[in-house]
Parts: structure tokens; C-alpha cells; sequence
């Protein structure tokens, strides 16, 4: 079960990287697989720093968080996918219900309950002695 949690987040995380390097390195592909619409020279700063880093830390710190002896770097993952789902539960609201949001949603449950099922499970393992 270990291994499947690791594997699955190992793979996650590499996800995450690659979008983080697409809003960094591809932005107009990427604007517009997240519709999203930068305006401005800053804007498309805005999403190479902001968006492109922030999907380059979650993947980094998920990564970091699945050494043995680590669990306690999925935390900070596991924070920003709770946040990003209460203000996505949010936007379905306020905003009304769309088959992508649906997809955003249940993608970020997924998420949520692997990396809280990761750092529950992992938490005990200790860092192997050198």
C-alpha cells in the first residue's frame, strides 16, 4: 500500500512539475489549456512566476515529502489542495456548476485524499541508518 501511495504521488508530483515548467516555458499552450487569458507583459509574468512556481513547489515538496522519514513535507501539499478545494467549492457556487469544475473537483479530492492517505501512512517510516 506504501509503494502504491509513493508511486502514485511520485507520479503526481512529476505532474505537477511539468505543468509548473509549461507555465514557465509554454505559456500561451498552457493559458489556454487552463483558460486562463494574461492581458498584459505582467500578466504573463503573473503566470510564469506565481502559477509556474507554485506548481513547481507542490511538485518538489510532494517529491521531498516521500523520502522515508519525511512524511511531514506532504503537509504543506496537503494544505494548498484543501485550499484550492474549499475555494473551488466556492467558485461552483458563486459561479454555477460546469463539467470542468466538476473535473477540477474531483481531481482535487483525489489528490487530497492520496496525499492525506500518503502523510498518515508514511509518517511512521523511519529514515534508513547510513
Amino acid at each position: 500500500m506504501k509503494n502504491l501511495l509513493r508511486i502514485a504521488l511520485a507520479l503526481t508530483a512529476l505532474g505537477m512539475l511539468l505543468v509548473g515548467l509549461g507555465f514557465a516555458a509554454a505559456v500561451p499552450k498552457v493559458l489556454g489549456d487552463f483558460a486562463i487569458a494574461a492581458t498584459s507583459v505582467h500578466g504573463m509574468g503573473t503566470v510564469r512566476a506565481d502559477l509556474g512556481g507554485s506548481f513547481v513547489a507542490l511538485g518538489l515538496f510532494t517529491l521531498f515529502g516521500l523520502r522515508r522519514g519525511h512524511a511531514q513535507w506532504l503537509t504543506v501539499p496537503l494544505v494548498f489542495m484543501a485550499a484550492f478545494l474549499l475555494l473551488r467549492l466556492i467558485h461552483l457556487g458563486a459561479d454555477g456548476v460546469s463539467s470542468e469544475g466538476l473535473r477540477s473537483t474531483v481531481i482535487e479530492l483525489v489528490l487530497l485524499a492520496l496525499l492525506l492517505a500518503a502523510r498518515t501512512l508514511l509518517r511512521g517510516d523511519v529514515q534508513a541508518q547510513a
